[in-house]
C-alpha cells in the first residue's frame, strides 16, 4: 500500500517484493538519470543532478513509505549539490505550513480530549426532527461528519467518527454487513474525503499546495479564499453523499425506533473545559476568516491588512498558548505534553518534503520547467485551457485510486503548470481545483490516502460490497469538480 500509510511494520515476503528490492530499484533509476539524461531542450547540469534526486524519491514514495524517505531526499540533495544546506532546512521545515498543520493538529486533539466534538456531533444528530425520519438522520449524522471536519486534522476525524457509527449502529442492533451499517460508512468516508481539501484547516493536501504556490510560484492563497471555496462545495458534496445513500437502498427499518431521546442523555454535558475550547476555537477562526472579509468590504482596512500579512499560523499558535495557559477544574485546559502524542509525525515530514521538492522544480537555473514545457506542450497544442484542465481532472480521477492523494495531486500539479503556463489560465485556481479533485475522488481503493485503511482494513466495509455506490460517487464528486470551475477562477484570479 504506497502513500502515507506508515508502512514497513512488516517485510513483504521474497525479497522481489521487499523494500531493498525497491530501494534498489530507486537507486539504479536515480543512477541511470543522473549519468544518461542529457542537459538538452532547456534542462542544465544542475537539473540532471536535480531530476536524478526527485525521480527515485517518488518511486519510495509509491513504492515504500513517505517519513523517512522524505529525510533521505533532503540529504541527497544537499549531497548532490542541487541546494545548499540552509536553502534546504528553510525550504522544508522552516516553511510555514508544517507548523501550521502541527498546531492545529494540537487544538483538534483539545477539542475531543475535553469532550467537546462528541458534544456537537450528538447535538446534530438528537434534533427532535430526526425522530422516526431515518434519512433526516443520516443526513444530520453526514452533515456533523462535514462540519466538524472542517475544523479537524482528517485521519483524527476518521477515528472519531467510525468510533461514533460503530456507537449508533450498537444501539440500533445492526453489526458489519448490515447494509444501513455499509451506508453509514461510507457517508463518513467521503466526508472525509470531501474535507481532505474543502478545509485548510489542519489539513495535508490544501496546506501543501498553498505552499507549492507560494514557494514555487509567490502566489498566496489566503483562508479565507480557500472557504470561500471549499464551503459551496462542500454543500454541493453533501447534496451527492445524500443522493448516493438514498439510490443505495440501505435497510433504514432500525433508525425508525431509535430513541433519540435516550441516545441524547447518554451524552455528558460539556465540561468547563470544552466550553472554553470551543471558545477559543471559534475565535481563532473569526480572526483567520473575517479580514479577508473586512477587506472585500472596505471595513477595518489597518488591522485586517496586519492580520492577512502575519497569517493564520500566528493565531493559531497563540490560540494554542492560551489553551495551555487558562484553567478549568484545577487543570490546564489543553496538557501539552499529551497533545502533542496525537501530532502525525510522519505527516508533518510528508509536508515539507513535499514543499522542498518544489523548489529545485521551479528554480531557473535547473531549467526543470523549462525541459518539461519543451516536451509536453507539443502534446497540448490546439487545446483550449478548459479541456487541458478536464483532462487532468479525469487523469486524477483514475491515478487518485491507485496511489496516494497527495503525491498524485503533486504530479498533476507540476506537470499542469507547464502545460498551462501560456495559457493565461490562473494557476492559483487550477492548483486549488486540483486539490479538490484529487482529494474528493480518493476513495475507491484503501491506497488512496492516509485515512481510507481505517475503513477497510478492519473490515467496516470491503472493496466489493462498496465499488458500486463508490463508483457512483466518484463520478457525481466528478461533474462536482467540473461545475465549480467557473467559481474556483472566480475567487482565485492569480
Amino acid at each position: 500500500m504506497a502513500g502515507l500509510e506508515t508502512q514497513g511494520t512488516q517485510e513483504p515476503a521474497g525479497f522481489f517484493r521487499s523494500t531493498n528490492f525497491r530501494c534498489m530499484i530507486a537507486l539504479i533509476v536515480g543512477l541511470a538519470l543522473a549519468f544518461g539524461l542529457q542537459p538538452v531542450n532547456g534542462l542544465t547540469p544542475l537539473g540532471v543532478r536535480a531530476i536524478a534526486v526527485i525521480v527515485p524519491t517518488l518511486i519510495l514514495w509509491l513504492t515504500v513509505n513517505t517519513h523517512w524517505s522524505c529525510l533521505l531526499f533532503s540529504a541527497l540533495l544537499i549531497m548532490a549539490g542541487v541546494m545548499t544546506p540552509t536553502a534546504v532546512w528553510a525550504g522544508s521545515m522552516g516553511h510555514f505550513a508544517p507548523t501550521l498543520v502541527l498546531v492545529f493538529t494540537l487544538l483538534g486533539q483539545c477539542l475531543n480530549a475535553t469532550g467537546a466534538i462528541d458534544k456537537v456531533a450528538a447535538w446534530f444528530i438528537t434534533r427532535k426532527f430526526v425522530s422516526g425520519r431515518p434519512y433526516a438522520f443520516m443526513g444530520m449524522f453526514f452533515f456533523s461528519n462535514l462540519f466538524i471536519g472542517l475544523f479537524m486534522q482528517n485521519l483524527a476525524l476518521a477515528i472519531i467518527y467510525l468510533d461514533l457509527t460503530v456507537r449508533v449502529c450498537g444501539k440500533l442492533g445492526i453489526k458489519k454487513g448490515h447494509t444501513l451499517y455499509t451506508c453509514l460508512v461510507l457517508g463518513v468516508l467521503w466526508g472525509n474525503s470531501v474535507l481532505t481539501t474543502a478545509s485548510p484547516i489542519a489539513k495535508t493536501l490544501p496546506n501543501i499546495m498553498m505552499g507549492i504556490l507560494h514557494t514555487q510560484l509567490g502566489i498566496t492563497i489566503t483562508y479565507g479564499q480557500w472557504f470561500a471555496v471549499g464551503i459551496p462545495f462542500s454543500i454541493a458534496m453533501f447534496v451527492v453523499i445524500m443522493i448516493v445513500a438514498r439510490l443505495m437502498k440501505p435497510d433504514v427499518s432500525p433508525l425508525r425506533d431509535l430513541d433519540i431521546d435516550a441516545f441524547a442523555k447518554s451524552t455528558p454535558p460539556l465540561s468547563k473545559s470544552g466550553k472554553i475550547a470551543l471558545l477559543v476555537m471559534c475565535s481563532l477562526l473569526m480572526v483567520i476568516l473575517l479580514p479577508d472579509l473586512f477587506l472585500a468590504m472596505g471595513l477595518f482596512v489597518p488591522i485586517s491588512n496586519y492580520f492577512v500579512q502575519i497569517g493564520p499560523t500566528v493565531p493559531a499558535i497563540l490560540a494554542v498558548v492560551a489553551l495551555c495557559l487558562i484553567r478549568a477544574d484545577g487543570q490546564a485546559v489543553m496538557d501539552f505534553p499529551t497533545a502533542a502524542k496525537s501530532v502525525p509525525m510522519t505527516l508533518i515530514v510528508f509536508i515539507a518534503a513535499v514543499i522542498l521538492m518544489g523548489v529545485p522544480i521551479s528554480d531557473d537555473g535547473t531549467g526543470i520547467v523549462a525541459w518539461l514545457g519543451n516536451i509536453l506542450s507539443p502534446m497540448v497544442a490546439g487545446l483550449s485551457p478548459v479541456w487541458i484542465i478536464i483532462a487532468m481532472i479525469a487523469g486524477i480521477l483514475v491515478v487518485t485510486n491507485l496511489i496516494s492523494n497527495a503525491v498524485t495531486m503533486v504530479l498533476f500539479f507540476n506537470i499542469g503548470v507547464v502545460m498551462l503556463a501560456e495559457t493565461g489560465t490562473s494557476i492559483g485556481a487550477f492548483g486549488l481545483l486540483l486539490s479538490l479533485a484529487t482529494s474528493t475522488m480518493a476513495c475507491l481503493m484503501p491506497s488512496a490516502s492516509l485515512q481510507l485503511p481505517l475503513f477497510y482494513g478492519p473490515g467496516h466495509i470491503t472493496v466489493a460490497s462498496s465499488y458500486k455506490a463508490n463508483l457512483l460517487f466518484v463520478f457525481l464528486a466528478f461533474l462536482v469538480v467540473l461545475a465549480f470551475i467557473p467559481i474556483v477562477s472566480a475567487v482565485v484570479t492569480i
